[in-house]
């Protein structure tokens, strides 16, 4: 899935077992982020 810059992700929390993602949901999806595409503002 690939969303558009600026979409709101809620419910997020970090998955126990890989670092490198992030658990999140998006509308009624739930959806896996990786980190290395996300900036921290």
């Amino acid at each position: 899935m690939v969303v558009k810059q600026g979409t709101t992700v809620r419910n997020i929390r970090l998955d126990r077992e890989n670092a490198e993602y992030i658990e999140g949901k998006v509308g009624a999806q739930h959806i896996v982020i990786i980190t290395k595409y996300i900036k921290r503002v």
